[in-house]
């Protein structure tokens, strides 16, 4: 059905999963970059629902496993997305994009800058997380301010100076977060 693909394979997938887990993606809360935590609508009750963990897919959804029943799993992941007593988390990728390592290409430049896969410290590995931001993107401009003409019979001065520009109010589409055109999909990842 899905082909031959090794273990902890993430792929999209563009049909319907009844969730697991309907809580929160809580791991980055502290971060200026974390949601509301509001939820949109899980489920189409018009759209018939698939089940890919017959076929050894689960929904990237930040459960927690039995480290007993996912072995080969867990082999992959190891404690990367959190660890309590005999059970790992796997990654939850529920509304977010997902980008290539930079293993040191520079095509990330603040891949320093990247919180770690637990929510805390810095790492630019596997399982990272990078706020959204906006390019900064300006220009320069020359303004001319004319000045008030003096009493005296002197000819009014101008004064000009550079300025820089900003995001235009209009007729640019604004939100809480930058994004580009984008749909959903479900994120899987392969276990067994």
């Amino acid at each position: 059905m899905f082909g031959d693909v090794l273990i902890g394979t993430v792929c999209a997938f563009a049909g319907q999963i009844h969730p697991v887990s309907f809580e929160a993606n809580n791991l980055w809360a502290s971060l200026p970059c974390a949601s509301d935590g509001s939820q949109g609508a899980a489920v189409d009750p018009k759209v018939p629902l698939t089940y890919p963990e017959s076929a050894g897919w689960m929904l990237c959804d930040g459960r927690y496993l039995s480290i007993a029943a996912y072995p080969e799993l867990y082999a992959v992941l190891g404690d990367l997305y959190g660890k309590k007593s005999d059970a790992f988390r796997i990654p939850d990728y529920r509304g977010l994009f997902l980008r290539g390592v930079d293993a040191g290409s520079g095509l990330d430049p603040d891949a320093a800058k990247r919180v770690g896969p637990l929510g805390t410290g810095t790492s630019a590995g596997i399982g990272s997380l990078q706020c959204d931001a906006l390019q900064e993107h300006t220009h320069t401009y020359r303004s001319v301010a004319l000045a008030t003409p003096a009493n005296a019979g002197n000819a009014a001065a101008k004064s000009t100076a550079d300025e820089k520009t900003s995001l235009p109010d209009s007729p640019a589409r604004v939100s809480k977060e930058t994004r580009p055109k984008n749909i959903a999909v479900n994120y899987l990842i392969k276990y067994r």
